[in-house]
């Protein structure tokens, strides 16, 4: 009878910490707790809890310039958003631990990057939700983390309507561009140049990385713990999202030079002719050394070097 008794408390007590943590996400408007590091400790913490809890640790202070906490923010407010309009199968919760009231936390854990999503189920060890590009998104999110508890989950996201415009306004410019390119070219020149274009940008990504990107889905740029961001990953064993863009960019800015050089340069006046050939060699060789030298942040063993460390 007392065992009884004493269940009985056990399961009114963790109750009673699944209805204060959703007191604290009902004063949010995205349905997110905001914690503080002893709520933290309390009601998301304990292992015995018969509910789930979905924590952002994070630095949203504007102090952190922190452009990926506020990405991946965005994404887990629309994930709480669409899980409190469903009819919820599971008792789960979304909460934030900002460093600005965990920082004690953050450093007992050794956690020296953020954002990080920590899920912490009923009755087991917290887990860590790995963020790359995918489930940084908010779709990406709701499918992985529905996948984790075995519901289906949909975010609730606002309709980008500049992202549609834009996408409207590039969709009448290359048709407008094609026609233009049509009504003045042959068909066999406009494919032969089409051919050319295609493969000239499939050769320039698939050099660059874009392939390595597809499979991993690695984070589109990297941080300092101030905040700052970065561009390229210290190894040659990763790379970030951007890497390929810029990469690419750089080759292909070579291989311009390298036709200004063949069919252009020639055609220029003579007195002009020296001006621009000097000009279009310096920004090879500056373009080759900046590659270069991304080559050895990458791996310091690299042999070759021009002008810049």
């Amino acid at each position: 009878m007392r065992l009884l008794v004493v269940l009985a408390l056990a399961a009114l007590c963790l109750g009673q910490a699944f209805d204060q943590l959703q007191r604290l996400a009902q004063r949010d408007a995205d349905g997110v707790a905001q914690l503080t590091l002893p709520q933290f400790m309390e009601h998301v913490v304990p292992e015995a809890k018969t509910y789930a809890v979905v924590v952002q640790l994070t630095a949203l202070d504007p102090e952190y310039k922190c452009d990926t906490c506020r990405a991946v923010d965005r994404s887990v407010r629309a994930v709480a958003r669409g899980w409190r309009r469903q009819t919820r199968a599971r008792q789960i919760a979304f909460g934030t631990l900002d460093v600005a009231h965990g920082e004690e936390l953050f450093r007992s854990m050794g956690i020296d990057k953020i954002p990080r999503l920590m899920i912490f189920p009923p009755g087991a060890s917290p887990r860590e939700l790995k963020l790359s590009a995918r489930t940084s998104s908010a779709a990406g999110m709701a499918a992985r983390l529905g996948e984790l508890f075995g519901v289906e989950m949909q975010p609730d996201e606002p309709a980008d309507y500049a992202k549609y415009a834009g996408g409207a306004a590039a969709t009448l410019g290359a048709a407008y561009l094609g026609w233009v390119v049509v009504r003045r070219l042959s068909l066999r020149m406009l494919v032969r140049n089409a051919w050319a274009a295609g493969s000239i940008v499939f050769v320039l990504l698939m050099t660059s990385g874009l392939m390595w990107n597809r499979i991993n889905a690695p984070p589109f740029m990297g941080q300092t713990r101030s905040g700052d961001a970065v561009l390229f990953a210290p190894t040659n064993s990763q790379q970030f999202g951007v890497e390929p863009q810029i990469v690419a960019s750089a080759y292909a800015a070579c291989a311009l030079c390298v036709v200004l050089l063949v069919r252009h340069v020639p055609r220029v006046p003579g007195d002009q002719r020296p001006l621009v050939t000097v000009a279009v060699l310096a920004a090879l060789v500056l373009v080759y050394s900046y590659l270069n030298s991304v080559f050895r942040q990458k791996m310091p063993a690299y042999p070759l070097r021009l002008l810049l460390p």
